[in-house]
């Protein structure tokens, strides 16, 4: 899955409120100058967001001066509610800006970043009314579980980038100090989170800070310092004193406040159940859902999608059981994919994709592998998101090297890499779009696509095509059960018995029913990008294949999924007829 922490686009924008002025708010009717126009407000959108903090700079562009972006300060952002009222404020001069250019005199491509930055920033407004209520924390994908890897995987094109890193690496700490104020005031507004997820928090922090001069930052560090070749040993060897004085004095004190802090919050949480017992909380999981998904359903509509697809998968189930005697005991004698190497199988399923997906770009991709202190506490895989100009070189980090992941791991690998995440983006960026649709956070496209081509990769690996199938079917229907659960929760205040009962009609052991409940409570709305995501991927394959009948061709319909790049379901619904009534004729 995505696990850059790739902060709301325009949730990041503060000085852009400064810059409106330099476009003014009447245009000239000639097209060309409008649609010049339109693309200078687009870019300065995206240059003052990239270089809003040193992390979204370093990952979004390796070559920023050809940006027209020069020196700036080391910073993390602010991390506070000032900051988000004033952002909000920023956000509706945005809107209304956008909303002052005529839509008619733009390109078919401008209207396109138009409708989707539009819709971005309407859903961006209705989620900040409720600021209080967002968890920056999270065991999973919160701030203090992303960091690590993030500032690990900082990347030094110049030597100046390694001093600035140094420079950076010292401000987690009033960036913590920062994060624990918030948690504090959430905590009087009664907002604050349960006992129970505190201390996952505090105990991934005090794992990440065990061994203070071992840790990953600076082994990690030390690594890289090695393999640059810019450096004279002297240089080396003062770089890594200073980068582990900096994480000593600096970096585990920060892991240690905040511990602390969280710590003494404890029991000031006013809720151990779902958002939904909170006074705005369903009013919030929707506003959530709908920037997590990217789908303009209601929350009735995507519950009824869920329960069909959950009802389609066991029917699906079913069918292969009477058809086939032998796929239960397929079934539960499988225990590993022919492949269990990443690299072999990044290239196997290169080869496979050929005849449904148009030809993957040549990129190198490095496989590495989630720090043991941080193992506990991250997903299975992720994939790091390369600067836009440099898209060639990509990174996938897969938690556990050892027999058992490894040998499951085929298709989480084409989640993350081919024809998942990695081709994904590297195919949209080779394209050249506006670059403010490269950074922007469409997490059920992203995760939709790579849960869809998740469960086609079942039928590339090589096993039995009905174990494949059923396999398929399984994962489908269990996936659609968290999300469903996860609803039930945060939307309409399912109790733990009520929860623990509908999840156990699935997995038959209590322990893991359990441990479904407790993570779908500590991070809502979690699974949905993933399951409503491919929900509606599947949707607009079936509507296309419904259209186009004989003339429907997967690679096809594949290619204007890419083409179209990251935007909200609606959008690309509305786009995907004018492609239909072509492909007719």
């Amino acid at each position: 899955m995505y696990h850059i922490l790739r902060k709301r686009i325009l949730a990041l924008i503060v000085s852009l409120c400064l810059s409106i002025s330099l476009f003014g708010c009447s245009f000239t009717t000639k097209p060309e100058k409008q649609q010049s126009q339109f693309d200078d407000f687009m870019n300065n959108l995206f240059v003052q967001e990239v270089q809003s903090d040193s992390l979204s700079l370093n990952y979004s562009l390796a070559e920023p001066e050809n940006f027209g972006i020069h020196q700036t300060e080391a910073t993390f952002g602010e991390y506070s509610i000032s900051r988000m009222k004033e952002d909000r404020v920023v956000s509706e001069n945005h809107l209304n800006h956008l909303l002052s250019f005529d839509y008619s005199l733009l390109t078919k491509d401008q209207q396109l970043t138009y409708d989707i930055v539009k819709t971005y920033l309407e859903t961006d407004l209705s989620l900040s009314e409720f600021n209080y209520y967002y968890e920056c924390l999270g065991p999973t994908t919160g701030i203090q579980a992303q960091l690590p890897i993030l500032l690990a995987e900082y990347s030094f094109y110049e030597k100046e980038d390694i001093d600035e890193y140094l420079r950076l690496l010292p401000l987690i700490y009033d960036y913590f100090a920062s994060i624990i104020q918030y948690e504090r005031e959430k905590s009087e507004q009664g907002l604050f989170m349960s006992d129970a997820v505190a201390k996952r928090i505090i105990a991934q922090c005090e794992a990440f800070i065990t061994d203070p001069k071992n840790n990953f930052l600076i082994t990690y560090f030390d690594e890289k310092i090695s393999g640059y070749k810019n450096l004279t040993k002297k240089e080396a060897t003062a770089y890594r004193r200073a980068n582990a004085k900096i994480v000593l004095t600096y970096v585990v004190p920060a892991y240690e406040m905040l511990a602390d802090a969280l710590e003494k919050l404890m029991g000031t949480g006013t809720n151990a159940a779902g958002l939904y017992y909170y006074p705005e909380g369903q009013a919030y999981y929707e506003c959530l859902s709908r920037s997590k998904t990217g789908s303009d359903k209601s929350m009735e509509e995507i519950i009824n999608i869920l329960e069909t697809a959950i009802g389609d998968g066991i029917v699906d189930i079913t069918a292969l059981t009477l058809s086939d005697k032998n796929i239960i005991d397929k079934y539960l004698e499988f225990n590993s994919f022919p492949l269990t190497n990443p690299e072999e199988i990044l290239q196997d399923l290169k080869m496979d994709i050929t005849t449904d997906f148009p030809k993957a770009k040549t990129v190198n991709c490095e496989i590495k592998y989630v720090p043991e202190s941080l193992a506990n506490y991250v997903s299975p895989a992720m994939y790091l998101v390369p600067p836009l100009d440099s898209y060639q070189n990509n990174d996938i980090y897969i938690n556990g090297n050892d027999e058992k992941t490894l040998s499951m791991i085929y298709t989480t690998v084409a989640h993350e890499g081919y024809p998942g995440h990695m081709y994904q983006c590297v195919y949209f960026r080779s394209q050249n779009p506006a670059p403010i649709r490269s950074i922007m956070n469409f997490m059920g496209y992203d995760e939709g696509w790579a849960t869809y081509v998740e469960m086609c990769s079942y039928r590339f690996a090589g096993i039995d095509d009905n174990l494949a199938d059923f396999l398929r079917a399984n994962n489908i229907v269990i996936l659609c059960m968290y999300a469903r659960a996860d609803i039930g929760i945060h939307y309409q205040g399912w109790t733990k018995k009520s929860v623990m009962k509908y999840i156990m009609n699935f997995i038959g052991d209590s322990t893991i029913a359990e441990l479904i409940y407790n993570t779908l409570l500590e991070e809502p709305a979690i699974y949905l990008p993933y399951a409503v995501g491919y929900l509606e991927m599947q949707e607009l394959r079936d509507k296309a294949e419904n259209a186009l009948g004989d003339k429907f061709i997967a690679k096809d319909f594949h290619q204007f999924i890419l083409d179209i790049g990251p935007a909200q379901f609606e959008i690309i619904d509305n786009y995907m007829d004018s492609w239909v009534d072509h492909s007719l004729k």
